[in-house]
């Protein structure tokens, strides 16, 4: 009589996986942390498209119109760090609530401005509640699904396409409200989004903190200075040159407070930013290839806004509907690169993505005055696809190579350099176009035959910030304009391009071949 095998001496049967944790208001979770990121990206683009009709309505000068849309990204930059630290002490929703007010509260001021000043007011505001949300809607994440792994990682892939649909959208939707009711609607966007994500926020979102942690006040504060001063002097050699003393003088400024900086948090005991894991060579690289993913993304959408308006001679819904490839390439390439994670290590992920935004920009190089859109379109598509492979598996890739215990730091310091190297891509691109700019535009009007004393005049408009020339110029004045800014575009797009290859390299030789976790 046979009967059926029995299981040998002291075999286990094979333990079933534990089941899921089962997380309250998982996807209201989700969205408002997705809301809060929305409404800080829309911000850096979204304002490029009101800078023309602001400047006339409010009579602007040329040399000060940049900062209206710098204000906001200096301010996020210097206090992005801080904006973590502040969450963890005091409560990551309650900061984060109070990040979506400030950034609504900034933008109304903006809407309701009557002059210059109130207007760098509110874009100052609207900068600290970015600061405040960044940080804190991951950390949202983070804390609510660090006991789901892959939920968190799934769920990690789409708040980081939603920045991409931010910064896409912004000149879309910017051109939208812009050309229906005037330039102060685009400010008014975030307001009902404000409602909506303090309604989700105060539904779904349990509160979390660290109520001992200590501030690190000493941290903030170099923080704050040595990255605001390294914004506005990258920002301001661009127009004054690098070797003005003014410009010296705050870059040495900026050098003296980061080295404060590292200083300081090697010594703190419960560090802002941990500078001391930075000596895992592993860590490092894929802290700068997360900075370096959006450092490109925002730079190649930051220039081609400037290049399809200035050059191209384009308003501002022409130019966000021509930007639309790179946000659906980009959200399209996020969830690819979510399905990859299971099989293909992040850093090789980062290695091809970054790799393929190198393709992109040296794409966009083909760019002319007079040139159709294909060319442009392809390189959005490159950039969009090679950037959403790079930005999401930046946080795995960190996570890869720190301990488990490590890991709330390491997601606070990935979110705080992807957010520097946005803010430096408009710094540094920006100073980057200018000074080629200004320094051929006098060549292109001699080569036109333009009369020295129009030529002088173009270039002092030039010089004080303006584009130089106007659709009332003669042709030549015109055409030389835009030579030479395309010049100042593709020289951006070089450094974009070098920033690219160098993290492609990084990534290859320190994290593609890193031991995966399970």
């Amino acid at each position: 009589m046979s009967t059926a095998p029995a299981e040998s001496e002291g075999a286990q049967p094979a333990a079933a996986p534990p089941p899921a944790p089962v997380i309250p208001h998982a996807r209201l979770v989700l969205l408002a942390a997705c809301l809060g990121l929305f409404m800080s990206f829309i911000e850096v683009t979204a304002a490029i498209s009101t800078l023309r009709a602001l400047q006339v309505d409010l009579g602007v000068a040329p040399a000060d119109l940049s900062w209206v849309s710098s204000t906001y990204t200096l301010v996020v930059a210097a206090c992005v760090l801080s904006g973590g630290a502040l969450g963890e002490r005091f409560g990551r929703r309650r900061v984060f609530l109070a990040g979506v007010l400030l950034l609504a509260a900034g933008s109304l001021v903006v809407a309701v401005s009557d002059g210059y000043g109130w207007v760098l007011l509110g874009r100052g505001v609207s900068g600290l509640g970015g600061a405040l949300v960044l940080p804190t809607s991951l950390a949202l994440i983070t804390t609510t699904f660090f006991v789901d792994l892959p939920r968190m990682l799934r769920y990690i892939a789409i708040w980081v396409s939603v920045s991409g649909i931010g910064l896409a959208v912004g000149p879309l939707l910017g051109g939208l409200l812009l050309e229906a009711s005037g330039w102060r609607a685009v400010y008014l966007v975030n307001t009902p989004l404000a409602v909506v994500t303090v309604l989700v926020t105060l539904r779904a979102v349990a509160e979390s903190r660290v109520p001992d942690r200590p501030l690190d006040l000493a941290g903030q504060f170099w923080a704050v200075l040595g990255l605001s001063a390294l914004i506005y002097g990258i920002a301001a050699g661009g127009r004054l040159g690098y070797g003005d003393p003014q410009v010296v003088t705050v870059l040495a400024v900026a050098a003296g407070a980061l080295t404060a900086l590292v200083l300081t948090e090697r010594r703190a005991a419960v560090p802002m930013l941990d500078v001391r894991m930075m000596g895992n060579a592993r860590y490092a690289a894929a802290l700068v290839v997360a900075a370096a993913a959006l450092f490109v993304f925002v730079g190649v959408v930051f220039v081609e806004v400037l290049f399809l308006q200035r050059v191209r001679d384009l308003g501002p819904l022409a130019t966000g509907v021509r930007l639309l490839p790179a946000m659906l390439a980009f959200v399209a390439a996020t969830f690819t690169a979510q399905r990859l994670a299971g099989r293909v290590r992040a850093g090789r992920l980062l290695a091809g993505g970054s790799l393929i935004t190198t393709v992109a920009a040296l794409v966009l190089l083909l760019q002319r005055p007079d040139g159709g859109y294909g060319v442009t379109a392809l390189g959005l598509v490159l950039a969009g696809l090679g950037s959403g492979l790079v930005v999401a598996p930046s946080t795995a890739a960190a996570f890869e190579v720190v301990e488990g215990a490590q890991m709330g730091a390491a997601s606070s310091a990935v979110t705080a350099f992807r957010q520097v190297g946005s803010v430096l891509a408009t710094s540094v691109l920006g100073a980057v176009l200018a000074l080629r700019f200004l320094g051929t535009l006098p060549e292109r009007l001699t080569e036109r035959g333009i009369p020295e004393s129009t030529a002088d005049r173009v270039l002092s408009v030039a010089r004080a910030g303006g584009s130089g020339s106007a659709r009332s110029s003669p042709a030549e004045v015109t055409d030389a304009v835009a030579d030479a800014f395309t010049t100042g575009v593709h020289s951006s797009l070089w450094v974009v391009a070098g920033v690219a290859l160098t993290a492609s390299a990084l990534a290859a030789t320190l994290l593609a071949r890193a031991p995966r976790k399970s």
